[in-house]
């Protein structure tokens, strides 16, 4: 008689399977628990609390980043966290606090919000240690995170220029302070007039005509691109990056190039242009992601500026202002008849900087208003001039503008003064840094980070005997122009004081300085 088996045999396989299944419990049970098995700072299996997201580890932030997320694997006490952040500058020891701000708190996750864009040209160290958890209804201290280190730092604080003296005349040519390093980036047979950054430093798209062209003139310019040889992720100049390699983008074939735009992400590229056998096709052509231009077949038009989105254009028109799609032929999404001229975009895209001239207001003849518009049609009056208002550039967090502005003086002749300002744009108030000598074609250009303005001075040729593509707007030949780096204040000054920007001349001689992105 055979006695049955009443236990099921268990082959090598169940053997290994039910070992392994025992073994993950056991592991899984213990950092479930191991919170419970601290002593001092020191946890079993590592389970104590440590960072586990710093969103600016080891990156390259510019402008656009302007507040970091540091998460945590358990609940922490928030006051120790704040307290014991530190961040410092490794090459700059005395400095305190270099990157001030505010903090806020979801759950695990610990938002910090700079006050300003962090300085360019700097690397920072971040430290965190001495933190302690928390745990909910328990009076006594938390175990003590794990020390956590790490770096990140800006791009070089670097800018272009078009030259003006010798080998440089006509060329482009770029500055990196980081590494105290200039080069000329275009060839010598090239005459730039004007040029666009692009937002990853490592193009610049801009016009020029041949230097010895004996045809229309300007009219003659095409449109191209270089390489600077700089980038966002390294410092100075690279090499093997062929630096000075030139892409023509837009030739001259058929039609004059006139003004040009480059979008904020570098992708669209938008050209005003005339058919050189018919004046009355006018109007603006778009180039998207490397395509073949098109034209827009748009109501003929003057200044124009693509806006943030990237989708759509602000134009002159008539005696307004027409918001454009990029679709060929399509009607304007917008006109805004009130304004004359449009000066720029805030940085999140949502306003735009306008001026009203005060044409159908007898209490405002022969003054200028600077409006915020933005994308809800909402008009916000920032303040009134009797002078011009000829640029304004917003600071990164969009809470201040600097404007280049002129005052009337009023002598034995009409004469008007030009100078720069600084605006709050919530309590609409203006503060005069300082006012230049020469009024003539003034170009400015505000750093990312907000700590410096260029501006050039240029000197005309009243023979015109100079370059003859290098002229200002009235026609004059350009003889040389001087580039100037004005420091101004974080804020406007209280009520009574006045402002003392540093101002400094560069050692360049050129004009349309540009800050890099």
């Amino acid at each position: 008689m055979t006695i049955p088996n009443r236990y099921p045999v268990l082959y090598p396989i169940d053997r290994i399977s039910l070992g392994l299944m025992t073994l993950f419990s056991v592991v899984i049970g213990l950092l479930i628990l191991g919170g419970s098995f601290c002593t001092g700072d020191r946890c079993l299996f590592h389970t104590g609390p440590r960072v586990n997201q710093f969103t600016w580890e080891n990156r390259v932030i510019d402008y656009r980043d302007q507040a970091f997320i540091l998460g945590f694997n358990r609940p922490m006490d928030q006051s120790s966290v704040e307290e014991n952040i530190k961040i410092t500058i490794p090459d700059q020891p005395d400095v305190q606090n270099p990157l001030p701000g505010k903090t806020s708190w979801a759950g695990r996750r610990m938002a910090y919000t700079l006050d300003f864009p962090a300085p360019y040209g700097t690397r920072y160290r971040f430290e965190l240690e001495n933190a302690h958890e928390r745990f909910t209804n328990q009076q006594e201290q938390g175990a003590a995170i794990q020390p956590y280190q790490t770096e990140f730092r800006t791009p070089d604080r670097a800018f272009a220029y078009i030259g003006l003296e010798g080998a440089e005349r006509g060329r482009l040519v770029v500055f990196d302070f980081t590494s105290q390093e200039r080069r000329i980036i275009t060839p010598e047979q090239l005459v730039v007039t004007e040029f666009r950054i692009d937002r990853d430093r490592a193009q610049i798209v801009f016009s020029a005509v041949e230097r010895n062209s004996t045809g229309e003139g300007i009219l003659d310019q095409q449109i191209y691109r270089v390489n600077t040889g700089l980038t966002r992720e390294k410092s100075g100049f690279q090499t093997g990056k062929d630096i000075g390699k030139i892409e023509l983008i837009l030739d001259n074939e058929g039609y004059n190039n006139l003004k040009f735009d480059l979008s904020e992400d570098g992708e669209l590229l938008v050209v005003q242009r005339v058919n050189k056998q018919d004046p009355a096709d006018f109007g603006l052509w778009v180039i998207q992601d490397g395509q073949r231009p098109k034209p827009l077949k748009n109501e003929p038009g003057g200044v124009f500026m693509i806006a943030p989105d990237n989708e759509t254009i602000a134009s002159t028109q008539g005696e307004g202002i027409a918001i454009l799609s990029l679709e060929p032929a399509a009607q304007p999404l917008d006109f805004l008849a009130q304004f004359g001229m449009v000066l720029g975009f805030s940085p999140d895209g949502r306003s735009a900087a306008m001026v009203d001239f005060n044409k159908n207001n007898p209490d405002l003849l022969y003054t200028r208003s600077l409006y915020l518009v933005n994308n809800q049609g909402v008009q916000e009056k920032i303040f009134d001039t009797q002078g011009s208002i000829l640029d304004c550039q917003f600071q990164a967090k969009g809470e201040q503008m600097f404007c280049l502005m002129t005052n009337l003086v009023e002598d034995t002749e009409y004469i008007e003064q030009p100078y720069i300002a600084m605006v709050d744009v919530g309590e609409k108030k203006v503060a005069p840094l300082i006012t230049l000598p020469k009024y003539q074609d003034i170009n400015i250009s505000l750093a990312p980070d907000g700590l410096g303005l260029l501006f050039d001075q240029i000197r005309t040729d009243p023979t015109n005997e100079q370059e003859s593509f290098l002229k200002t707007s009235s026609g004059e030949a350009l003889l040389d122009g001087e580039i100037w780096l004005l420091i101004p204040p974080r804020s406007l000054p209280e009520q009574g004081q006045r402002t003392s920007p540093q101002l400094e001349e560069l050692p360049f001689v050129g004009f349309q300085p540009q800050w890099f992105p």
